[in-house]
């Protein structure tokens, strides 16, 4: 897939989910933080969206990335932690200004901001995540993902999983990106209906924010009260209040991003895993090669071992782990096409 071996892409896989066990407290706001030497022959940059380094999700992951590129080919590398949208723009600046060969921004929220500084800093390279223009700038690179391949087989255990017959998914906030991910999981939810013979109820929520673990424990709560008894989310910072309400009220969360377990042992089920760092470290090398990355939109997903469910699956039945890895080839080889949009999971469920 790119100039870089697998055996690399899948180590940094494992390192992004060794989650920042240092901490990164002590920071003023907007100051860059920086790991490697000005002389590296690799310099790539960050700015974080309003979650921060330490989200335990997109952005941490990110940051783990680029640390594997610091730790393995001694890249200079460096972020910012954005407090609003309205910094993103001069934040970007910054970091690029900096001398990054490659400046990135981590979300969708980033795509105004990045075209601004994009056309402002036609000598500069950027690159975002989780979002594609119609048309890329010849110094931009997209990074987006299948996210809703992990979501339909954590969809499928889910159901499987489900005593109540009933299931929740909760978003941050009511963006294309994130619906892939809930038609995704609804659809590997009626997957495993059909397999199993029965009927499966899926509440789904959007918080409209990734930073409020409070409204996130608040939404999860009233999900798992009113019968939810396994709820996915894909909120970012919010998400730590779903898993918290999980853990509180004893009931079965999954993680989204990284392996989440760590949060919640006994109640996270698995984690839809999106392994930002390979694309973040895999792109900053490609640039660093000299490859024509410029103008292009780049898409990950199960069959470039960059989405997935994690191995370690302590509170799911043995046959279930194997029914849903099997589940994750069959995506892979396109044998089942997974929806991401309403209007492709209606077809999907008119013709399965």
């Amino acid at each position: 897939m790119i100039n870089i071996s697998r055996k690399i892409l899948l180590t940094a896989a494992i390192a992004a989910c060794i989650l920042c066990l240092s901490g990164c407290g002590g920071k003023a706001e907007h100051e860059i933080i920086t790991l490697g030497e000005d002389t590296a022959g690799t310099k790539t940059g960050m700015v974080t969206d309003t979650g921060g380094i330490e989200d335990h999700s997109f952005n941490q992951s990110a940051w783990e990335g680029l640390k594997f590129l610091n730790e393995n080919i001694g890249a200079r590398v460096s972020y910012i932690e954005a407090t609003g949208t309205k910094e993103f723009e001069s934040d970007l600046t910054r970091l690029a200004e900096d001398g990054n060969d490659v400046t990135w921004g981590i979300g969708y929220q980033f795509a105004d901001a990045i075209l601004s500084v994009a056309e402002k800093n036609p000598d500069k390279h950027f690159a975002i995540v989780d979002y594609a223009y119609e048309e890329v700038p010849e110094n931009v690179t997209c990074a987006v993902f299948r996210g809703e391949e992990p979501s339909f087989v954590v969809g499928y255990i889910a159901a499987a999983m489900s005593e109540t017959g009933k299931i929740g998914f909760v978003g941050g906030d009511e963006v294309d990106a994130l619906k892939a991910f809930q038609y995704g999981y609804m659809a590997g939810a009626a997957y495993a209906d059909r397999e199993y013979g029965r009927t499966t109820e899926v509440e789904s929520v959007y918080l409209g924010s990734f930073d409020n673990a409070r409204l996130g424990k608040r939404t999860a709560k009233k999900m798992y009260n009113n019968g939810c008894d396994v709820i996915f989310h894909a909120s970012g910072g919010s998400g730590v209040g779903v898993i918290e309400a999980a853990k509180e009220l004893d009931k079965y969360v999954i993680g989204v991003d990284c392996d989440q377990s760590y949060l919640a042992p006994d109640n996270v089920l698995t984690s839809a895993v999106k392994k930002v760092d390979v694309a973040v470290s895999n792109i900053s090398v490609q640039y660093g090669m000299g490859d024509n990355i410029g103008g292009r939109t780049l898409e990950y997903g199960l069959a470039e071992y960059a989405v997935g469910i994690p191995d370690e699956h302590p509170n799911i039945p043995a046959e279930l782990f194997e029914a849903a890895k099997r589940v994750e080839k069959q995506i892979a080889s396109h044998s089942i096409l997974v929806p991401k949009t309403e209007e492709e999971y209606s077809a999907y469920i008119a013709n399965n």
